[in-house]
């Protein structure tokens, strides 16, 4: 008998610097679940929730969400795939979250996108999106057949909060802070 080995990753970036896109790659070329904590956020925002509530309200204006809220929410969905390999995407961000992470698993890999902050406050800027199916469409480089109106349904595109340029440069200025440090920690 062959036991397989679980691998669990960490892939870290800049808010924008497409680790979304790089994670599905990930995920299917290894086998992994890829959990974002950001579509977690989202949907617990948009089930309002007690904790989405709160979460929007530090995401819209550019804060991180509270540490041990973070940590209790991605812990939690760690644990219904508890012998699974995953790879995580925007969390940890901060070396406490990092810290409770290792408390309860022991990541193997952290795979670190670095973008300059320029390109990706051109990326968000320009980032426009269908909310009920979630495609994205960027005005720059993958623009609308129609401006302003989805592809398939005609309707109107939205510009997330999180994408507007001032919220943009409060999320890479808490990057800057925050997360950077997280892979200091991970390289020591």
């Amino acid at each position: 008998m062959v036991l397989q080995r679980v691998i669990r990753a960490v892939i870290m970036g800049p808010p924008g610097s497409g680790k979304g896109t790089v994670s599905a790659r990930i995920t299917k070329t290894f086998g992994l679940q890829h959990m974002s904590s950001g579509d977690i956020l989202r949907a617990n925002i948009k089930e309002k929730t007690e904790l989405g509530l709160l979460m929007k309200s530090c995401i819209d204006q550019g804060q991180l969400v509270p540490d041990d809220i973070m940590s209790r929410l991605i812990l939690n969905e760690l644990r219904k795939i508890d012998n699974s390999g995953w790879l995580l995407d925007g969390f940890p961000r901060t070396v406490s979250q990092a810290e409770a992470l290792d408390h309860v698993y022991s990541v193997d890999t952290v795979i670190n996108l670095n973008v300059p902050f320029q390109t990706i406050k051109e990326r968000l800027t320009s980032r426009w999106t269908h909310i009920p199916s979630g495609r994205v469409y960027n005005t720059d480089f993958n623009p609308p057949k129609v401006p302003g109106l989805d592809d398939v349904t005609g309707e109107p595109l939205v510009q997330r909060d999180d994408d507007r340029p001032q919220t943009v440069t409060r999320r890479l200025k808490s990057y800057e802070t925050q997360t950077e440090p997280v892979l200091e920690y991970y390289r020591s």
